[in-house]
């Protein structure tokens, strides 16, 4: 009898077990979720992208901190290429994530952005 409760518990444990290990956060392994922003240029406006984890996002304009734009977004990520799902358009290019800088290249020029 001792015996069958000692492998009951240890089935019991296994299974919990494995459902932990199964409810982890996956928000760990993807890198670009989170606020980035970019540094203010000559004009005083500066922007940032909000990416969720659930493949949703949101982008604001900012004039002198203040924001003076937003519109938001669905994004996915496969390697180094990201696409935005905007309203209208849709949109890909290439993305390097490097400590908390993150760069955003198209055909034509670049922008980097921290980590908020």
């Amino acid at each position: 009898m001792k015996t069958l409760r000692f492998i009951g518990m240890a089935i019991i444990a296994i299974i919990m077990s494995v459902n932990f290990a199964a409810c982890s956060d996956d928000d760990d392994d993807n890198p670009i979720v989170g606020t980035w922003r970019s540094e203010v240029d000559n004009y005083g406006y500066s922007d940032s992208y909000t990416f969720n984890a659930d493949g949703s996002g949101i982008w604001q304009e900012f004039k002198d901190n203040k924001q003076t734009d937003s519109e938001s977004f669905k994004y996915s990520v496969d390697g180094d290429k990201i696409t935005f799902t905007w309203t209208d358009e849709v949109y890909t290019s290439t993305f390097s994530i490097s400590g908390n800088r993150l760069t955003i290249k198209d055909n034509e020029d670049s922008e980097t952005y921290t980590k908020q």
